[in-house]
């Protein structure tokens, strides 16, 4: 095996070792650098053995569980104090556990908290932004809550004690055009270098706002790259971003499951700062035929470059698709067409199959009946 295999092999080995060394005391341990200081317990066990646990490991990130059902002692607990990165995804946390935690004296040292899948609000977004005990935090991910929107990025935004922030990830929430404006003029975060908003209702007015603001410029000069997948674009919002500048940095794009159309794909291949990208990802835009074949010169332009091109569960058919693939030739570009048509026995239907299967079901549902000596 090569040297990657032996690491892989040999971290897992030691994964187990650790793992099964502080057996009932951890669930799992995590490495960094090659040095276990990650740790996955049962929130009871730590608030009943968490020095044990400090004396046996050196631990940098704490991983949570059930943390809910003891949620005051663990505030309350002076070992928090040594946790730089603190995850209580997916405890059962809700609005008032987030007060409660946010009332905590030893999150002083913290520099990353995960509080995804906890079913906060904008009232758990207001209690973070109003938590005067966290002095040292950069990286807050609040994703796939449901519940978070405009206000409680509003709240966030304007917090003062939240300025350090330079990663935040609010994917998978109700975060629509006020939530973005807020986010791009907020003091709190002029530091920001790092933002998730993929599974939202963002529309134009908002990806325009962004588009116009030194915060995607340096979003796209950290990573390299844009999410905003799953949200309301149309053809404007993305005329506008093809026109910010700071696009020139991204190497990958996904504005998968908007609503571009065939308007909005013309917008992004026109772009003038797409020299750098690499990954393109446009699937489910309403896209036909017609947005391929009139901009095939940009296309062949863009092969040059593009390694992952997704047009996939769009509404092309198969002479869209043969277009694309004339147009790629030998160049090394992973094409996604799936989920585009059905193939009928008089040639394609341009309608994806995710827009036919409710009219089948409801036929099925509801049969006519057959006329009088059919």
């Amino acid at each position: 095996p090569g040297l990657a295999d032996r690491q892989a092999d040999l971290l897992t080995r030691n994964r187990a070792a650790w793992t099964a060394h502080l057996a009932g005391l951890v669930e799992a341990v995590d490495f960094r650098r090659g040095i276990p200081d990650s740790a996955s317990v049962d929130a009871a066990t730590f608030v009943e053995r968490g020095d044990e646990l400090f004396r046996r490991l050196r631990v940098r990130r704490l991983g949570l569980r059930d943390a809910a059902a003891v949620l005051p002692k663990l505030a309350a607990c002076p070992l928090l104090g040594r946790v730089r990165e603190l995850d209580l995804c997916n405890c059962h946390l809700g609005p008032r556990g987030v007060e409660v935690l946010a009332r905590s004296p030893h999150l002083q040292n913290l520099e990353a908290i995960d509080l995804g899948f906890n079913r906060l609000d904008d009232a758990a977004a207001e209690a973070l932004a109003r938590c005067t005990g966290l002095p040292n935090l950069t990286h807050l991910a609040l994703n796939d809550n449901d519940a978070i929107g405009d206000a409680g990025v509003r709240s966030l935004a304007d917090s003062p004690f939240l300025a350090g922030l330079t990663a935040l990830d609010l994917s998978g929430n109700d975060v629509a055009d006020a939530g973005v404006i807020a986010a791009v003029g907020g003091r709190a975060f002029a530091r920001l270098r790092a933002l998730r908003l993929s599974g939202n209702r963002v529309g134009d007015a908002g990806v325009t706002a962004l588009a116009r603001s030194p915060l995607l410029r340096r979003v796209v000069a950290h990573g390299g790259e844009l999410d905003l997948r799953a949200n309301v674009i149309g053809h404007a919002g993305a005329a506008a971003l093809a026109a910010a500048p700071a696009l020139r940095g991204c190497a990958a794009l996904d504005m998968s499951h908007n609503y571009l159309g065939d308007t909005g794909l013309g917008a992004v291949l026109e772009s003038p700062h797409l020299g750098r990208m690499k990954v393109l990802r446009l699937g489910r835009n309403g896209i036909t035929d017609a947005g391929v074949f009139a901009r095939r010169e940009h296309f062949d332009w863009l092969f040059d470059r593009l390694r992952v091109l997704d047009l996939s569960g769009n509404r092309l058919t198969r002479r869209g698709m043969r277009e694309l693939w004339e147009l790629r030739g030998s160049r090394p570009v992973a094409i996604d067409v799936s989920q585009n048509v059905q193939s009928a026995g008089r040639g394609d239907v341009p309608v994806a199959v995710s827009d036919i299967v409710p009219g089948v079901l409801n036929r099925l549902a509801h049969p006519r009946t057959p006329p009088a000596g059919g």
